[in-house]
């Protein structure tokens, strides 16, 4: 079967981020959950893009609801879960062997269950176990699914009564990204001509932002094929302050790229300031980014999108395709037992 998606380029789906956020709002609202209950906490099972949709979730829940959401990124669950938590297994493949492992864990527990995959073994599972399951459409790289999982994720959460409605937030952000994505192409565009050949350091000034500097990372990695650093302020003034810039050819190579929120307490802000001036010279140059929007959701993920929009820039002025991941397949394939295939 022909994807949808089978000619799109990476940008292209970045650009696209708000079409499916809009289509999965609709798809998680038709989905059956069953029936409500309370519960004392929720676990997000999941790696990499989903992973980072149970990230956006709990920063975003983590101010306003009571019931504590935890992304677990392993292959077993911590003491905390016992039958009185909700277990939501996030798999974009279905076949993250981390997740799948998890969600053994989780039936032995006595969770309430519900999963959010294309399908794969994780969706074989929901029919014998009889797991709700909210559906995302195949075809995409993982991470290019982010609008899709982490959508299912807040109404999900939301019908089964963890938290209020996102639904006039979705709408905000839907219309912002829309509005707003061109000129950020161009912003982006200028950020990576900054960063090629650089280091990016990217820090956060709010609590809020942490998913955020998670996605940043990780698309420079998988899209951008480089490393990136973060880190989040005020901690980054208790300690890395004291390294930055050392050795010295790093400070020639770093660029900081310093991701704002209105929610950014005043202090890290004047943290912010003085640092950049205590060790002036040992970076090249620092970059500010101010999120957009009025919800908090729409301000994630502004930055979310402009943070895309570079990796694939970047990706670009590198010479890279931002598509695929091929160091992570070979890996993969290894750990399934292949034979060793390349070095790269």
């Amino acid at each position: 079967m022909t994807s949808r998606y089978q000619e799109m380029t990476m940008l292209d789906l970045v650009l696209g981020l708000p079409e499916q956020m809009a289509e999965a709002e609709v798809n998680a609202r038709r989905a059956g959950l069953g029936r409500r209950r309370r519960y004392s906490n929720v676990v997000v099972a999941g790696m990499g893009g989903s992973a980072i949709s149970g990230h956006i979730c709990r920063t975003l829940l983590a101010e306003t609801n009571q019931v504590h959401v935890l992304v677990c990124r392993r292959y077993d669950l911590p003491a905390l879960v016992t039958d009185k938590t909700l277990f939501v297994g996030i798999s974009y493949s279905g076949n993250t062997e981390e997740t799948l492992s998890a969600t053994r864990h989780a039936r032995k527990r006595g969770c309430d269950m519900v999963f959010i995959t294309t399908g794969g073994r994780l969706g074989r599972m929901a029919k014998r176990m009889a797991v709700p399951v909210v559906g995302v459409p195949a075809g995409l790289q993982p991470r290019a699914a982010l609008g899709h999982l982490c959508t299912s994720l807040l109404v999900a959460l939301e019908r089964l009564g963890i938290c209020k409605s996102f639904k006039s937030a979705l709408n905000e952000a839907v219309t912002l990204m829309v509005d707003r994505r061109e000129a950020w192409l161009r912003q982006a565009g200028a950020i990576a001509r900054k960063l090629d050949g650089n280091l990016p350091m990217v820090y956060g000034t709010s609590p809020l932002l942490e998913a955020v500097l998670d996605r940043w990372r990780s698309q420079l990695n998988e899209n951008s094929e480089v490393m990136c650093h973060t880190s989040m302020l005020s901690e980054h003034n208790h300690n890395e302050v004291v390294g930055m810039g050392r050795p010295g050819w790093l400070a020639r190579r770093s660029v900081i790229v310093a991701l704002h929120d209105r929610s950014s307490p005043k202090q890290n802000r004047t943290r912010l300031a003085h640092v950049l001036d205590i060790t002036r010279g040992g970076y090249r140059e620092a970059i500010h980014v101010e999120s957009e929007g009025r919800s908090a959701l729409a301000r994630v993920f502004s930055l979310i999108m402009i943070g895309d929009l570079v990796s694939v820039e970047l990706a670009a002025l590198r010479g890279v395709d931002a598509m695929p991941v091929e160091r992570i397949v070979e890996l993969k394939r290894r750990m399934a037992g292949g034979k060793k295939r390349s070095r790269r």
